[in-house]
């Protein structure tokens, strides 16, 4: 049985280099962000650029979450290759330490940083990026230069009596209920367009829209400039939230409240079960990835086949994140039941790594 001691170390090899791959991504990612937001705003000199790091900085947890899997993979593979070419992986094994044991921290490890990265990680990039939405929405002051930049293109329709309207908005906030630089068109009974509203922002207020800045226009007449005015809705806030909120951008903790919601309004949920089922195995999945790891890693030093053991691991890797994204998008169009979609691939994964290495340890 392995030792306390050598399990800590093992362990604590591989959350150190995961983490410092975490936070070489997220710098990259940062610096991509911001150099693509100065070059969009190159020609406005009234911003601010410590404003535009903010919102780089903001922004950035919620894209990171996406590169844990491969975090967990590279980390895995780089920690079980250093201790081989280190050959304590050799002593360990004359110890009489087998795989299995050695790669039992590292599998717990990746195990409690999936449950925090989805208990406690995810809500906190979540309301990084909704706070990122809002220091937006302050900095660029719903002109030009935030079209470019953050444009989102949300798009509600309703129907009131014999009109109906289509809603097009930049950018959503609070769930939905704040719009930003808001285009109505409103159409008759017969379908032609009979007004068209711009405004810098729309309001949920229940029954009605609240607009501010309005600049209104129908057929024949002069367009209006006025400071605010009400524009009549049938939606609900669980059918706006439906419209207009991402799975990705609510918390793991508001996941299956949203997806109650969502039911009621008619809407299909399963993007957010689906969500919601995914995060709760990320854990099982970065074990799944220090599995395959495993099988690409753990004979380095037998057979001097590095580069090609290297690139099986990257192929598995990417074949097993194809794969998954493939069946969970089955999963929120309802084809597979959600929780099948979500726990299916880190199953089969952990299967295919323990059956590789029964094979390669015990023939």
């Amino acid at each position: 049985m392995i030792g306390q001691t050598l399990g800590l170390y093992f362990a604590a090899r591989f959350a150190k280099i995961m983490l410092g791959m975490l936070l070489a991504l997220a710098f990259l990612i940062v610096t991509v962000d911001f150099i693509e937001q100065l070059r969009k705003v190159s020609e406005s000199a009234d911003i601010d650029v410590s404003q535009l790091y903010l919102i780089s900085l903001l922004r950035a947890p919620i894209f990171l979450e996406k590169a844990f899997p491969f975090a967990g993979l590279f980390a895995a593979m780089i920690t079980l290759s250093q201790l081989n070419q280190k050959m304590e992986l050799v002593v360990a094994r004359a110890a009489g330490v087998s795989a299995w044991q050695f790669l039992l921290p590292l599998s717990i490890c990746a195990a409690l940083i999936g449950v925090l990265a989805t208990t406690v990680y995810n809500p906190l990039a979540v309301k990084a990026n909704n706070q990122a939405n809002e220091l937006s929405s302050k900095v660029f002051g719903g002109g030009n230069v935030r079209q470019n930049t953050n444009r989102k293109d949300v798009w509600i329709r309703q129907e009131t009596g014999d009109t109906s309207a289509v809603i097009n908005a930049s950018n959503s906030r609070r769930n939905g209920k704040l719009l930003d630089d808001v285009r109505i068109i409103e159409f008759d009974a017969k379908g032609f367009v009979t007004q068209r509203i711009d405004a810098r922002h729309a309001i949920f207020q229940g029954g009605s829209w609240m607009l501010v800045d309005v600049s209104q226009s129908s057929e024949g007449e002069i367009t209006q400039k006025i400071t605010s005015r009400e524009f009549a809705t049938n939606l609900t806030a669980d059918s706006i939230l439906s419209a207009v909120t991402d799975p990705e951008t609510v918390s793991f903790w508001e996941l299956k409240p949203t997806a109650q919601k969502v039911a009621l309004s008619g809407v299909n949920p399963g993007p957010y079960l689906v969500r919601y089922h995914s995060l709760t195995a990320l854990p099982l999945f970065l074990v799944s990835m220090v599995l395959i790891a495993a099988t690409v890693s753990l004979r380095f030093v037998r057979f001097g086949q590095s580069g090609r053991m290297i690139l099986g691991g990257i192929l598995s890797g990417f074949v097993l994140y194809t794969v998954t994204n493939l069946v969970t998008s089955l999963g929120s169009n309802g084809i597979v039941p959600p929780i099948a979609a979500a726990w299916a691939p880190s199953v089969v994964a952990i299967l295919f790594g323990m059956s590789v290495l029964l094979h390669q340890e015990d023939g």
